[in-house]
């Protein structure tokens, strides 16, 4: 009886067909066909519960009890809905495997009936495939059974794949997991042989499915976020799509009836590509795979030991920065903070106990240094950035003034190679700045001051975005006080092309916080110059040059070099040139200015030459009015009288660092000097201090985990110095 087509079994009314009614119907292996309804065999009014017949070679409708013949045909009269035992499904099922396998080889009707097969299919998979509370529901073997004759239909019943025919698929790509469903298969199938991309929903139901890619932990604990990601991801990649090739064999299944009386069928549909055995894709997908567990593994790892924190501030600090929801929750109040406190400007001075509203730590004053790291993640993912930065080699932030700041883009989370002297520059800048008043970064002095910081980064080829960092680290500093006597420790690392770059860029600074070049400014300029190993008689000589209107310039920028290339810098004078560059003398073809001398044998010429005795006496008593001031400036005892001690100290090595003695105290500022030595270097270094190399080593690193938490040298044959722990010894 075709679907749709009624039938009457004596008192029973069966209204959409799909079953075998009659009196003589043989099976494949010769008896009687199981799920044939003979009308003649006696029917008894159903009990409840009614007896599950099973599902052995005994279960067929002709070897039913009455009883039981009574309510499988109640339930086929009923429209297949109502609760039966599960062994009574089975054997409507055997009569739809017939069907589509025996009566499909010559019985042209079947095709057409195929997609009606494959809904009511479908339909008892949802109403007798799944168990709900309160419900009968089927079996292991009935779920089976449903299952792959679900997959043989969907294969059966797919339109033919022709070439250039878009794909569409029918519904949307199932979620669940285990066996690959043949209608993924199937819709991948139609996608390859029509050259089109597969969107990302498709490409996830592909990768869930796949035999070779097996299921990853991310995938597991953090579902969510994983398809999210997944799908940003896919589309950044592949655009539209990824287009699976269509030069592959097509889909192959071998079907296991449920029915005892037919045997294993291999059904073939070679017009659809088998993208699952096409290697390409697969290797493509499993790459993508890995980046994603790889990007959530960090958030996956703590949602593990917090899982009722997903959606704080810490657990967003974790997050790829793809997922990060900027809008809503902690994190948006956060956003709408900073932009309160910007006000449109690029950075702005703001108390840091502010970040205690949005961030809990352990101490009340200040953060820890992981606490702080944490923190000035998650602002990254806002594109803030605030000063100090632990992770930059400041301290750690306190309930105190700091510097909230526009990060550029791209925007590292660490110091670039030359960043930690450009640090050290503007260290010495504050402290020339501040000499002679307090300069507020907020007002136009500060703003003329905090503009110089782009011509040190430009110069010194800093990262992009780190002028905009070492403006903020020079405002900030503007805002503590800055001791002169502590630069000598802080500046060590500089090279002698950094400390003369400094030198240029300390005049700029001066003349922008003090125009009028007043003694505080001179002086501490003149210290700051004795505290880099410059002569402080180049102060004098610069300045000058800027009061007579000379544009002011800074040497060369420093070439792009890294400790074992052979690029170098050669200083001449005040200037700085690559090596074996020709130094200009005198410009070639140059016009001549100025007045000749006359020949000392021409008495007539000698004769008309008169010198003005007025103008001389004046020139004298001006030079004697600057030699004053000079003198005054330079006998202010309180400026003056403590840097030349200062200096002496630092080159005899006399300061200590931390509780280290003076031998590892000038063994570690010598270390300074290079991010990294050999073994050898190390051993020649610590007997040059007169210290053993091994007790040296774990001297100076038991001082920096009792100071910072992490030791300052690592590594077994070649040690790498972590200067953000030497800065905050140095400091």
């Amino acid at each position: 009886m075709p679907p749709g087509q009624p039938a009457a079994v004596g008192a029973h009314v069966i209204p959409d067909g799909f079953v075998y009614l009659g009196r003589h119907l043989r099976s494949s292996s010769g008896g009687v066909e199981p799920a044939l309804v003979n009308p003649d065999l006696p029917v008894a009014a159903p009990v409840s519960p009614a007896t599950d017949p099973g599902s052995g070679p005994e279960l067929a409708y002709h070897l039913l009890p009455p009883r039981t013949r009574g309510v499988y045909l109640d339930w086929l009269a009923g429209g297949r809905r109502g609760d039966v035992p599960a062994g009574l499904v089975l054997l409507f099922c055997f009569g739809l495997e017939r069907r589509v396998l025996l009566d499909a080889g010559h019985d042209p009707a079947v095709r057409g009936e195929l997609r009606a097969i494959t809904t009511e299919v479908r339909r008892l998979r949802v109403r007798y495939g799944v168990q709900r509370a309160g419900e009968v529901g089927g079996g292991p073997t009935l779920r089976r059974t449903l299952d792959n004759l679900l997959d043989l239909l969907e294969l059966l019943a797919a339109p033919r794949a022709n070439p250039g025919r878009r794909a569409e698929p029918a519904a949307a790509p199932p979620h669940g997991d285990g066996p690959t469903p043949v209608g993924v298969r199937v819709a991948l199938a139609r996608f390859a042989a029509a050259c089109a991309p597969v969107p990302a929903d498709w490409a996830r139901a592909w990768v869930r499915h796949h035999p070779s890619l097996t299921r990853r932990r991310a995938e597991v604990d953090c579902p969510d976020e994983f398809d999210r990601l997944f799908a940003l991801r896919y589309r950044d990649r592949h655009g539209p799509g990824l287009v699976p090739p269509g030069d592959v064999p097509g889909v192959r299944l071998r079907y296991q009836p449920a029915s005892p009386t037919l045997t294993t069928t291999l059904v073939c549909r070679e017009d659809l590509p088998d993208v699952l055995a096409e290697p390409r894709s697969t290797r493509a997908l499993g790459s993508l795979v890995d980046g994603v567990t790889a990007a959530l593994d960090p958030y996956r790892r703590w949602s593990a030991g917090f899982p009722h924190a997903r959606g704080s501030l810490a657990a967003a600090a974790l997050l790829p920065r793809e997922l990060v929801d900027a809008g809503h929750g902690p994190l948006g109040a956060l956003r709408v903070w900073a932009e309160q406190q910007l006000d449109g400007r690029p950075q702005a001075v703001i108390d840091g106990a502010g970040f205690w509203a949005f961030w809990s730590t352990a101490a009340p004053e200040r953060m820890a240094r992981d606490e702080a790291a944490a923190l000035l993640t998650v602002l990254a993912l806002l594109d803030f950035g605030v000063e100090p930065d632990v992770r930059f080699g400041s301290p750690t932030l306190t309930r105190g003034q700091a510097v909230l700041f526009r990060l550029g883009r791209p925007a590292s989370d660490r110091p670039s190679a030359r960043f930690p002297a450009a640090a050290a520059i503007v260290r010495c800048a504050a402290a020339v700045a501040t000499a002679a008043r307090p300069v507020d970064p907020r007002n136009p002095l500060g703003e003329a001051v905090l503009a110089t910081a782009r011509e040190v980064a430009a110069h010194l080829r800093l990262d992009p975005g780190e002028d905009l960092r070492l403006a903020a680290r020079l405002g900030w500093l503007l805002t503590t006080r800055v001791d002169i006597d502590r630069l000598g420790r802080q500046t060590t690392m500089l090279t002698a092309a950094e400390r003369e770059t400094a030198a240029h860029y300390l005049i700029a600074v001066a003349l922008a916080a003090d125009p009028a070049a007043g003694p505080a400014t001179v002086a501490a300029l003149t210290r700051v110059y004795r505290v880099l190993g410059l002569e402080p008689d180049l102060v004098f000589h610069r300045l000058h040059e800027r009061s007579v209107g000379a544009a002011p310039t800074l040497p060369r920028p420093l070439p792009v070099a890294r400790y074992g290339d052979h690029t170098a810098t050669a200083q001449v004078g005040a200037s700085v040139h690559e090596p074996d560059e020709p130094v200009a003398v005198q410009v070639p073809d140059a016009v001549p200015s100025g007045y000749a001398l006359p020949w000392a044998g021409d008495r007539a010429l000698s004769a008309a030459v008169q010198l003005d005795q007025a103008a001389i006496r004046r020139t004298i008593a001006d030079s004697a009015a600057v030699t004053t001031l000079l003198n005054t400036i330079f006998n202010n005892g309180d400026l003056l009288e403590q840097a030349p001690t200062a200096v002496q100290s630092v080159a005899n090595g006399a300061d200590l660092i931390a509780s280290l003695d003076p031998a590892h105290s000038a063994l570690l500022r010598a270390l300074a000097t290079r991010p990294s030595w050999s073994r050898e270097e190390f051993a020649s270094l610590a007997a040059a201090h007169g210290v053993l190399p091994d007790g040296a080593l774990d001297v100076l690193n038991e001082v920096a985990i009792d100071a910072t938490g992490v030791p300052v040298i690592e590594g077994d044959d070649t040690l790498a110095v972590d200067n953000d722990v030497l800065l905050e010894l140095l400091a």
